[in-house]
């Protein structure tokens, strides 16, 4: 019975050595994957560049003439990198390639304009949705820098140039409403004395054209 017991016990100590010594086995290797795996997202975080983009003129709620419209932007693009602005109206794709004017020629985007003619969509009455995308790619050695994208929007009211005529008009009228009298006046008539000495009166014009006659004058 003792023998047995004994026996038992060994197998429970040789089972917890084993165990304990695998617990131990991985602790030891874990830490360098932990921290290895770590190491790699900082360098990918990294080689990420801090990327940006946004429209210039016309601002958001800004009222401009229907028809072609030209808007102007900026963005973190430079010779270096390898991105693209873009823009769509409305959301109607496909995207529009913009025009770079950076100092660094036809591929540096850090400035840039486009222009919204027929070939693609014109500036209509009302609201416009206009975005700009900015579209940067990288090769497969630098993976930190592929197929990132940056958007910015604004909202433009478009008007007409009668409705924009008519408004101006309209505040035109307002102005000069307010420098005249509501009410006309009428010049005063003054007669000289008569005959028989009467004080002088004066009085005014009814608003009936008819002429009235005082028959004193006739005496």
């Amino acid at each position: 019975m003792k023998r047995f017991s004994r026996c038992e016990l060994t197998k429970e100590l040789v089972l917890l050595l084993t165990f304990g010594v695998t617990i131990l086995l991985l602790y030891s290797a874990f830490p360098d994957y932990y921290y290895s795996t770590l190491d790699v997202q900082a360098q990918l975080q990294q080689q990420q560049p801090m990327l940006g983009i946004k429209i210039i003129s016309p601002s958001t709620g800004q009222q401009v003439p229907v028809g072609e419209l030209i808007i102007s932007g900026t963005s973190t693009d430079n010779v270096t990198s390898d991105c693209t602005v873009y823009a769509d109206w409305n959301n109607t794709k496909p995207f529009q390639t913009a025009t770079a004017t950076g100092p660094g020629g036809v591929n540096d985007y850090s400035k840039w304009t486009f222009t919204y003619t027929d070939d693609y969509h014109l500036i209509t009455n009302g609201t416009n949705n206009l975005t700009s995308k900015l579209s940067c790619v990288g090769d497969d050695s630098n993976v930190g820098t592929a197929n990132l994208t940056k958007f910015y929007s604004v909202n433009v009211i478009g008007v007409t140039e009668s409705s924009e005529r008519q408004a101006l008009d309209e505040e035109a009228q307002q102005n000069n409403g307010s420098n005249f009298s509501s009410s006309p006046s009428f010049p005063s008539v003054t007669r000289g004395n008569d005959d028989n000495n009467n004080t002088a009166t004066t009085t005014t014009p009814p608003e009936d054209p008819t002429i009235y006659w005082d028959l004193e004058d006739f005496d």
